[in-house]
C-alpha cells in the first residue's frame, strides 16, 4: 500500500512531477527536429503555406518525417490534410489506414463493425514493434487490471508497472465537423515514422487506437454534397441524413445502443479495455478540451473527474506555453447525463473525455468575428480567442493535432497513474457493491410486459453488465425475489454503469443550464419494476449468471379454433400483428376473464387462425397464446392492416429517425415521402395512416421548409457527383417545404378518413393552424425542464391507444414542449377526476437517488406523497422559448387519453422540473376526432432516442387502431 500511495501523490502533484518530462520529450524548435531524421521539405513547406495564421502552430507539428518505407499522405493522396478546398472519403482514409499497417511494422489495421449501410468501422493500433507483436498479452492485461475479483493486489501492481495504457481516439461521428478524420490522416503517419524522443515517448509508453469515422454513411454524404457545391457553383444540398436514422444524436445513443457505429465501439471498449477513448468534435473557439462545469454525474467515481481535470490543465498550460490562443477548458459542457459516445468509457470505469475545436471547413474564412461571449478572458480561459481571425482548414489541423499529441505524451509519460487509475475505479466498483447502499438490484421477470423486460435485460448484459437468474425464491433487505426472477449483483466492475442507469437522477435547478437530458432512469424509460435491495446476504443466494441472451421461446397452448395473445404491451406484439397481416384478428375493447384467465383490453383474438403459422410466429417472438373453443362474449373491433405512409422534412431529419428505427425493428412496412410531396394531394387514396413526427423547427420552418431562394433547383438524389446521397429518399429540388397547401392536404386526409400521428413540432403546427381543433399550446414562460421522465396520468382508459398498460398511470418521457391545452368541455372530453388516486409508478423502481420534489416512497404501490417545493421562480427564465397558442371551437370533441397530474408536486420523477405548475392537468396524448378520422397528438415523446421502450406502444396502438379509435368513447365523441 505504501507504494500506492506515493503514487497518488503523484497523482496530486500531477502537472508538477510530470512537466519535465514533458518538455525534455518535446521538440523545442523546428531544426531540432530536422537533424536526427530526413524530413519531407514539400510537406514542410505545404502545412506552412496552408497555415492561414501563424500563431496556430507548434513544433510538434510544422514539419514532416520523410520515409523511404511508409508514404505520407502527401504521397498517397497528392495533399497533405488542411489543404484548403479539400475533404477525404471514408473508405479514401480506410484505403490508406491499410497502406501504412502494410508499409509500417508498427501499424495493425481491422474492421470493428459495419455501418447500417455497410461500411467499413476501422480502427488502427500504433506502437513500437514489439509491443504491436504482443498485443494480445498487453489486452489480457489491461482486462486483468478491469477485474479485481480474479486479479490480486499483488498482481495488479506488477501489470501496473508493465502493461501499457490504450489511447482510443474516435472521430467523424458528427459529419459536418470536417477536421478530426482530416488531422487524423497526419496523425497516424507522424505517429508510425517519426523518431524524435517525444513521439517515440508516446510509441514506447503507449497503444494508440485510430478510428478515423465512426460515421462513415455521413462522412461520404457530407463529402458528396461539398463537391456537388465546389464543382458546380449551384447551392449545396444540406446534410439531410448522416446515418440511417440519425444526424446529430448519433452521439446519445450510447445507453440505447442502437446505431452500429455504438455497438462497434460498446463492442471495441469491451474487448479492449481501453485506458482513454477520446472523440474529436467542432463547437467551440479555438479548441476547447473537456472537463465540465458540473453537476457531475454522481454515480462517477471521484478519480474521473480528477482525471478529466488533471489532463486537461496540461494541454490548456502547454498549448498556452507555445502562445496557441484560445484553448480552454470548463465553460461548455456539464459532466452530467450518460449517453454520450465518450461515457462509454465513463461507464466502464475507463476515462472518456473529447475535444471541441473551430470548424475545419474547409474553406478559409476571412475576418472570422466571434462574439464578445466567446472572446472575454476568464479563469478558466486566459488565453481567450480573438475578435477576429483569419482561419483555415490547417488551422484546426494544427491545434488539435498538437493538444492531443501533448496528452497522448503525457499519458504515455504517466502511464502507472492511469493505469493505477483505472484498477482502482475497477476495484472500488466491486468494493461500493458489497459495502454501499445498494448490494444488489431485482428486475422481477414476471411482469406485465414479460418481453419488455427480457429487451432491457438482455441490453444491459450486451453492454458488459452481469446479470443473473435466481435459482430459487428468497427474501433480501425486504425484497421478495422470485425464482428465474433476474438479479444484478452490485459488487461487480460495471456496477458504475447499472447504478447510472437504473438510479434515479435528481438535476437540481440551481445549476448552470443543462447540456442535454437531466433524466434517463431506465426502468421508468421502459416501464419496467425495478427493485434494490441493501442486504449483503444476496450474494449468498442460488442464481446462476447468464452467459448468453435470454431468448424466450414462445407457445400457444390449449385447443380449439380460436387464439388469443394477451396485450401486455410488450412491444413484439406489433411484429406479431405485421408478421401475421393475412391473419384475422380482433382486438377486445374491454378487460375479460376466460377459463379462469384474465385478459387485457386490447388482446388479440384470432377466430380462425392457422394454428402451425401462429403458432411459428410466436414461438419465434417468445410470446405466449392461448387456443379456445370460441371468440370471447366482449366487445371487440377488427385490426385491419393499415397502409402506412411516413412524412418527412427536407429542413431537418434529427428526431424523426428514431420512431423509423421503432417501427424497422417491429417489422412495420410504411412509405417513406417527403414535405413537398404531400402538397400533391392525394393522400387518403394511398395511406391509411400518416406518421408525421416531429422536425424540431419552429413552425414556420417546419410549413416552408427548405427556402426558396434564387431559382436553381436544390436536388438530393443519386448521382455521378453525388454517388452516396438519394439512399433513403430522394427528389430533384427539395425547395418548398409542407406549404399551406400540404397542411390542406393533411386535414383533408384526416377528414376523409384517415389517422394522422405526431409529435413535438407538428403538433404545435397542427394546432397553430387550426387543424387540430381544440387544442392549443400554451405559453409557459416560468417552465423549465429538460429531457426529463414525468408522471403521465390515464384519463381514458378505454381509449384503444392504452391498450395493453396497467394501472391508472405511467413514466413518459418529457422535453419543455408542446404544452398542450385542450379547450372546451362535453362529452367525449375523456377526463377523469383529475385528483383520483391510483398512483401505480412506484411498482417500477425502488430509487436511490430521489429527485427533490418527490418525497421518498412509501412503499410498493403507493403514491409519493407532495414535496411542497416552491420551484416557480425560474433561473432559466429568460431562456425559455415562446409557444404561440391556436385552435379554433371544435365541432368533435378532443379526447384526453393521457395528461399531467393535478399537482405539481406529484410531476416529476426523475430529472429537472422549474415552473411545473404549468405543467398541471395539461394533456400529454390526445385523439382528435376530425370528420371521418383522427389526429393522434403527443406532447411526450412515445420515441426518443432508443430510451423509451415502455411508451412504444403508446403509438403502436395508434397504428394497429387506426380505424377504430373511437371505441370506447362516451356519447359525442365521434362526432357528427
Amino acid at each position: 500500500m505504501r507504494n500506492s500511495r506515493i503514487t497518488t501523490l503523484a497523482l496530486l502533484a500531477g502537472t508538477v512531477l510530470t512537466t519535465a518530462p514533458l518538455m525534455a520529450g518535446a521538440q523545442t524548435a523546428p531544426a531540432a527536429a530536422t537533424t536526427a531524421q530526413p524530413q519531407d521539405e514539400e510537406y514542410g513547406r505545404l502545412i506552412n503555406e496552408y497555415l492561414v495564421d501563424k500563431r496556430f502552430t507548434s513544433e510538434l507539428v510544422d514539419h514532416m518525417p520523410a520515409s523511404a518505407t511508409v508514404p505520407s499522405p502527401l504521397k498517397f493522396f497528392g495533399r497533405i490534410p488542411g489543404k484548403p478546398g479539400e475533404i477525404t472519403y471514408a473508405e479514401d482514409i480506410e484505403r490508406y489506414y491499410k497502406e501504412l499497417a502494410r508499409t509500417s511494422p508498427r501499424v495493425k489495421f481491422w474492421t470493428v463493425g459495419k455501418s447500417e449501410e455497410g461500411r467499413d468501422i476501422v480502427v488502427i493500433a500504433i506502437a513500437d514493434e514489439e509491443t504491436l507483436k504482443n498485443l494480445d498479452t498487453n489486452k489480457a492485461a489491461l482486462a486483468a487490471l478491469g477485474d479485481p475479483r480474479k486479479t490480486s493486489e499483488a498482481q495488479a501492481k506488477q501489470l501496473i508497472k508493465s502493461a501499457k495504457p490504450l489511447y482510443w481516439i474516435t472521430s467523424g461521428i458528427h459529419s459536418p465537423e470536417l477536421g478530426g478524420p482530416e488531422m487524423l490522416i497526419e496523425l497516424a503517419y507522424r505517429l508510425a515514422v517519426e523518431e524524435t524522443p517525444f513521439i517515440q515517448n508516446i510509441r514506447n509508453n503507449m497503444i494508440t487506437f485510430i478510428t478515423p469515422v465512426l460515421e462513415v454513411d455521413g462522412r461520404d454524404k457530407m463529402v458528396d454534397t461539398y463537391y456537388y457545391g465546389k464543382k458546380t457553383g449551384n447551392p449545396r444540398p444540406p446534410l439531410m441524413y448522416w446515418g440511417k436514422y440519425v444526424a446529430h444524436d448519433n452521439n446519445r445513443d450510447g445507453m440505447g445502443q442502437y446505431l452500429q457505429l455504438t455497438k462497434a465501439l460498446t463492442n471495441g471498449v469491451l474487448d479492449w479495455h481501453p485506458t482513454v477513448l477520446h472523440d474529436l468534435h467542432e463547437a467551440q473557439s479555438y479548441l476547447y478540451v473537456s472537463t465540465g462545469t458540473g453537476p457531475y454525474n454522481p454515480s462517477l467515481d471521484p478519480i474521473a473527474s480528477n482525471e478529466w481535470w488533471l489532463l486537461a490543465q496540461t494541454e490548456v498550460m502547454e498549448m498556452s506555453k507555445r502562445n496557441v490562443p484560445g484553448v480552454f477548458t470548463y465553460g461548455f459542457y456539464d459532466g452530467w447525463v450518460p449517453n454520450y459516445l465518450f461515457w462509454i468509457a465513463q461507464t466502464h470505469n475507463g476515462f472518456g473525455r473529447f475535444y471541441e475545436v473551430q470548424s475545419y471547413g474547409p474553406d478559409i474564412q476571412k475576418g472570422l468575428k466571434l462574439p464578445p461571449s466567446a472572446t472575454s478572458r476568464e479563469w478558466y480561459r486566459a488565453n481567450p480567442p480573438l475578435p477576429s481571425i483569419d482561419w483555415g482548414p490547417r488551422n484546426n489541423t494544427n491545434i488539435q493535432e498538437s493538444a492531443l499529441l501533448i496528452a497522448l505524451n503525457k499519458v504515455a509519460t504517466d502511464r502507472q497513474i492511469y493505469l493505477e487509475n483505472y484498477w482502482i475505479k475497477n476495484k472500488r466498483s466491486v468494493e461500493t457493491g458489497r459495502t454501499g447502499d445498494i448490494n444488489a438490484w431485482v428486475i422481477p421477470a414476471a411482469q406485465t410486459a414479460r418481453l419488455n423486460v427480457v429487451d432491457m435485460v438482455n441490453g444491459l448484459r450486451r453492454q458488459g453488465a452481469e446479470i443473473s437468474v435466481a435459482n430459487a425464491p428468497f427474501k433480501a433487505g425486504g425484497v421478495d425475489v422470485a425464482a428465474g426472477d433476474y438479479v444484478i449483483r452490485a459488487d461487480q466492475p460495471y456496477r458504475t454503469l447499472v447504478d447510472m442507469y437504473l438510479g434515479v437522477q435528481n438535476y437540481p435547478i440551481a445549476n448552470p443550464r443543462p447540456y442535454d437530458d437531466t433524466g434517463w432512469t431506465m426502468g421508468y424509460m421502459r416501464n419496467v419494476t425495478v427493485r434494490t435491495i441493501k442486504d449483503p446476504s444476496v450474494f449468498q443466494q442460488s442464481m446462476t449468471m447468464l452467459a448468453d441472451d435470454v431468448r424466450p421461446k414462445g407457445v400457444v397452448t390449449g385447443a380449439g379454433p380460436v387464439i388469443l395473445v394477451n396485450h401486455s404491451g410488450d412491444n413484439e406484439l406489433m411484429s406479431f400483428r405485421f408478421r401475421l397481416a393475412r391473419t384475422k384478428m380482433l382486438a377486445a375493447e374491454a378487460p375479460f376473464e376466460l377459463g379462469g384467465r384474465q385478459y387485457a383490453a386490447g388482446t388479440f383474438i384470432l377466430p380462425a387462425a392457422n394454428r402451425a403459422e401462429v403458432e411459428k410466429v410466436v414461438a419465434d417472438l417468445g410470446l405466449t397464446a392461448e387456443a379456445v373453443g370460441a371468440v370471447p362474449s366482449v366487445a371487440n373491433h377488427a385490426l385491419s392492416v393499415p397502409r402506412i405512409g411516413y412524412l418527412h422534412s427536407w429542413l431537418r431529419t434529427q428526431d424523426e429517425g428514431w420512431w423509423r428505427a421503432a417501427l424497422d425493428r417491429y417489422g412495420v412496412p410504411y412509405t417513406y415521402f417527403a414535405d413537398i410531396k404531400a402538397r400533391q394531394g392525394g393522400l387518403r387514396a394511398k395511406y391509411d395512416v400518416i406518421i408525421y413526427p416531429t422536425v424540431g423547427s419552429s413552425v414556420k420552418d417546419q410549413v416552408t421548409g427548405v427556402a426558396m431562394n434564387g431559382t436553381k433547383p436544390i436536388p438530393y438524389k443519386k448521382s455521378a457527383l453525388t454517388p452516396n446521397l438519394g439512399t433513403l429518399d430522394s427528389a430533384d429540388d427539395i425547395r418548398g417545404g409542407l406549404g399551406a397547401d400540404g397542411i390542406a392536404e393533411l386535414k383533408k386526409f384526416v377528414e376523409q378518413g384517415g389517422t394522422l400521428i405526431g409529435d413535438g413540432s407538428t403538433v404545435e403546427m397542427l394546432a397553430e393552424y387550426g387543424v387540430a381543433s381544440g387544442v392549443s399550446v400554451a405559453e409557459t414562460p416560468k417552465l423549465y425542464t429538460k429531457g426529463a421522465i414525468m408522471r403521465g396520468v390515464f384519463k381514458d382508459k378505454t381509449s384503444p391507444l392504452t391498450y395493453g398498460y396497467a394501472g391508472n398511470e405511467m413514466p413518459v418521457y418529457f422535453s419543455q414542449a408542446p404544452v398542450l391545452k385542450v379547450g372546451g368541455s362535453g362529452p367525449g372530453m375523456g377526463y377523469f377526476d383529475p385528483n383520483a388516486p391510483g398512483s401505480n409508478i412506484a411498482q417500477n423502481i425502488t430509487p436511490n437517488d430521489k429527485p427533490a420534489h418527490i418525497s421518498p416512497w412509501q412503499g410498493s404501490g403507493q403514491q409519493a406523497a407532495p414535496a411542497n417545493t416552491d420551484v416557480s421562480n425560474s433561473p432559466f427564465g429568460s431562456m425559455l422559448p415562446t409557444s404561440r397558442t391556436g385552435g379554433a371551437a371544435p365541432t368533435q370533441f378532443p379526447r384526453v387519453v393521457m395528461a399531467f397530474p393535478a399537482k405539481a408536486d406529484d410531476i416529476l420523477l426523475s430529472g429537472m422540473l422549474s415552473g411545473g405548475e404549468a405543467l398541471q392537468n395539461n394533456a400529454l396524448l390526445v385523439d382528435v376526432p376530425k370528420g371521418q378520422g383522427h389526429m393522434v397528438l403527443y406532447a411526450l415523446r412515445p420515441f426518443w432516442r432508443w430510451q423509451t421502450q415502455g411508451s412504444y406502444f403508446l403509438g403502436f396502438n395508434a397504428i394497429i387502431n387506426w380505424d377504430h379509435l373511437d371505441a370506447g368513447a362516451k356519447s359525442g365523441a365521434k362526432g357528427d
